[in-house]
């Protein structure tokens, strides 16, 4: 071979070469570039507030669970692991007492490392009175959480202890079947952010001090808009692959799924006739929940409280009615407080719904006769309540589904549909201003005390006020893990179930499910029935980037 002809073909290597680190560095620009995209979403209202201690909404709940971080976690498949802290841990001390060591690496925003303090401190706070907590339901298992939360002792009474600058212990009442579900809401607060903003906390993202993947910028208490941004003190920051996530507001779910189908947004939200419109579509993720939602009647009003007339409203509504003709959005029919496939006989793996049988029927001839007898105890023939809902499509339905049938069917029964938004709602849920109202419930653990609890007569989100001793006497005894056995509790929370249903203490109305567009360029995301609205963004990613 000639000199030439060897030059000539070093030059043509060397040009190929050239060419490839060119297209693979365009591949590797280009992925580099789609891993940097921000991901824009959707949420249905604004939040009420971003503190762990005092959300009880699912818009604070949405965005607390982006940035922020409990003792535990759920991982991409739903399984619980451990968060701030290092691992799992068994229960010592006859199922009472919990030790927890912090990770190491685990930090705020600002780079700080979260202690045991932190801990201590975000639970105390949680408990005592003066913080005026709404969300008490996950520690009020702790050793003196009712004397404490009651004035009686101070907060730091309540059973929680610092070790040493990692590690912290609990301590219960009585053993506890689903602590580790609970857990996930222990959520740390910084000791100096607290000391800094007091009641403010959580009320602006310039008041709030993130320790989950994400850190909340541009939210300042009531705009529609806010970004997360890829908290690099996270501990496990390294595999948090999205590093900016745009959020708006928004409540109409035409517009939000004209939003996704121009390309402005890459998850949303949508309910309704829009799910069926949209059946096959490859971006919609249908997912059923363990959410229920029901009907509460004000036990502080006459009318209200008369068990005649809740039982009339409850008997004519035909739930299969109301989801499959109605709603339209893949949500079930609702037979009870407890919802389907949530709780199950310990013993046979049987359905508690199955077991329990169907507590809220349609018998509009029965519904004509408990309105009789209201009208003769209540000495009228006409009656017209104020029905507090949400200003969402959903619930707009709901509404005037409700209406629809109460008017039809018992004549004199008149409906009045007060459409507010959801922030407005919950705090005329709390200071017991309506004459009946929707009311959803999420679940928080596997069992059905999650969602017989909320009726007790001293429990916060007992909106109706009603108090029967013979369910709470129920209640008392389910709380008495250390006495009966999981069989003898399970037929104990049956038999509650049973009584707070033959007084139609609540009218069931349907078990959600969530639709969600997603775009099909992200991965990662995936909801199952206990999962929140927006998901763990925590694992998205682009899928052309991974």
């Amino acid at each position: 071979m000639s000199k030439q002809s060897k030059s000539t073909k070093l030059f043509v290597n060397i040009t190929i070469l050239g060419a490839m680190a060119v297209l693979l560095g365009g591949c590797s620009s280009k992925s580099s570039k789609q891993a940097e995209q921000p991901l824009k979403i959707t949420i249905p209202g604004e939040p009420m507030t971003i503190d762990p201690s005092k959300s009880i909404e699912t818009n604070g709940g949405a965005v607390i669970e982006q940035i922020s971080e409990g003792i535990y976690r759920r991982d991409r498949k739903h399984k619980i692991i451990p968060g701030v802290v290092e691992k799992k841990v068994q229960p010592t001390e006859a199922g009472t007492k919990y030790t927890f060591k912090i990770k190491k690496n685990a930090r705020w925003q600002d780079g700080t490392p979260i202690v045991a303090q932190d801990f201590v401190n975000a639970i105390r706070r949680n408990a005592d009175p003066k913080t005026k907590s709404q969300q008490t339901t996950a520690i009020q298992y702790l050793k003196n959480f009712k004397a404490v939360n009651e004035g009686k002792m101070a907060p730091d009474k309540i059973g929680v202890y610092a070790g040493d600058k990692r590690s912290f212990s609990l301590k219960l009442t009585k053993p506890v079947p689903f602590m580790d579900y609970e857990f996930i809401s222990y959520r740390p607060l910084q000791t100096a952010a607290l000391k800094k903003y007091g009641a403010q906390y959580g009320s602006t993202s310039a008041k709030t001090v993130a320790n989950g993947a994400y850190v909340i910028k541009g939210w300042n208490g009531s705009n529609n808009s806010w970004e997360y941004q890829k908290n690099k003190y996270y501990w496990d920051a390294k595999n948090v692959k999205i590093p900016q996530v745009k959020v708006n507001v928004v409540k109409d779910d035409n517009t939000a799924q004209s939003m996704f189908k121009a390309g402005e947004i890459d998850l949303t939200s949508i309910t309704g006739q829009l799910v069926k419109q949209n059946k096959g579509n490859k971006d919609l993720v249908v997912t059923p929940t363990g959410r229920n939602n029901y009907i509460y009647f004000n036990s502080k009003r006459k009318v209200t409280a008369n068990e005649n007339i809740r039982h009339a409203v409850s008997l004519v509504i035909n739930r299969r009615q109301l989801t499959d003709k109605v709603l339209q959005d893949g949500s079930q029919s609702a037979s009870n407080i407890v919802p389907k496939k949530y709780a199950y006989n310990p013993t046979t793996g049987k359905d508690f719904i199955t077991e329990v049988g169907n507590l809220a029927p349609t018998d509009i001839t029965k519904a004509k006769s408990y309105w009789q007898k209201a009208q003769v105890e209540l000495g009228t023939k006409k009656v017209k309540l104020d029905f507090l809902i949400d200003d969402t499509e959903t619930e707009k339905k709901l509404g005037e589904y409700v209406q629809g049938v109460v008017e039809k069917n018992l004549p004199g029964f008149k409906i009045n549909l007060v459409s507010v938004p959801h922030g407005t709602h919950v705090s005329r849920d709390f200071s017991c201003d309506f004459d009946i109202c929707t009311v959803g419930w999420g679940q928080d653990y596997p069992d059905a005390q999650n969602y017989l609890d909320g009726m007790r007569s001293n429990n916060q989100i007992n909106f109706a006020k009603t108090k029967d001793p013979q369910f709470d006497d129920l209640m008392d005894q389910v709380d008495e893990t250390d006495k009966y056995t999981a069989a003898e509790r399970y037929d104990l929370e049956k038999k509650a179930d049973q009584r707070l249903m033959d007084i139609a203490a609540v009218a069931p109305t349907f078990q959600t499910s969530q639709a969600h567009f997603v775009n099909s360029k992200v991965g990662g995301l995936s909801w199952d029935a206990m999962s929140g609205a927006s998901g763990q963004i925590q694992y998205a990613y682009w899928k052309s980037s991974k």
